[in-house]
């Protein structure tokens, strides 16, 4: 299986049209099985901005799932910082259920796990709901005999060149990162840094071994203009980062994974 890791898109903000132009025919170039979306898709959450994310993504035919990002909620709209109901209808209606996402590849037998992390009222840190971690635990275990991917927009772990700032974490990452090394996930997808990195967690007394892959924000020229093309194979996971360099975008590297058995 092929898919592409992409975050932090920031429909709204300020884009280059030459770097949008590079971006879709570079994701169309790479054979793709699935996009994996982890959030703040818009910048402001403006109706506009998801109408335009929506056609760019339509337009890559590319499959695609995703999960929201702080950004998705309104920033003018604070009826909806405190009243969660209100808060995600927008992102429903363009893409679908916020939470508890699941998209299986049965020909690849690979489970993705997509999770709400948006904190409402304040917005940081991410927090996934109690009930969400409860139910991430019984839909992992119903199938054992996939490989395992969980997606979502707040840092499990902290961000290689990103702060560590409390604000900008995920407040129960550390019994995420336990779900994870318990039921044998090979890799967690996160954003909101706008730094990407690649870190492989250990944990020796489980014999337990995650990836954990931070995506950049392409399409913002401030930050860092990479996302990750990643191969699951039978015995390996490959991850290839992706960074717009001399107008265009090119692979800067690749890193291999070897996957339990």
């Amino acid at each position: 299986m092929r898919l592409a890791h992409i975050s932090d898109l920031h429909f709204g903000h300020s884009v280059n049209g030459g770097l949008l132009r590079s971006f879709g025919e570079d994701l169309a170039s790479q054979n793709l099985d699935l996009l994996v979306i982890t959030g703040d898709i818009t910048d402001r959450g403006r109706l506009s901005q998801f109408r335009r994310a929506r056609a760019f993504l339509d337009s890559l035919e590319v499959p695609y799932v995703s999960v929201p990002g702080n950004r998705e909620v309104a920033i003018s709209a604070f009826w909806e910082w405190t009243v969660p109901s209100l808060a995600m209808r927008r992102y429903e209606g363009f893409f679908g259920k916020p939470d508890r996402v699941v998209r299986c590849h049965e020909e690849s037998r690979v489970a993705l796990f997509g999770l709400n992390s948006v904190h409402f009222f304040p917005s940081w840190p991410g927090t996934v709901a109690r009930a969400t971690r409860y139910w991430l635990k019984e839909a992992a275990a119903r199938l054992p005999d996939y490989r395992k991917i969980l997606f979502l927009h707040h840092p499990v772990i902290p961000v290689i060149r990103g702060s560590s700032f409390w604000a900008h974490s995920l407040s129960d990452a550390g019994e995420i990162l336990n779900i994870c090394t318990s039921l044998g996930f090979d890799l967690i997808l996160q954003g909101h840094k706008h730094r990407a990195s690649i870190l492989e967690v250990r944990v020796p007394e489980r014999e337990a071994t995650v990836v954990v892959c931070a995506g950049g924000a392409p399409l913002v020229t401030d930050w860092d203009t990479t996302y990750h093309v990643i191969d699951i194979l039978e015995s390996q996971m490959v991850i290839r980062p992706r960074e717009y360099l001399d107008a265009g975008f090119r692979e800067t590297g690749a890193y291999r994974f070897k996957l339990r058995t």
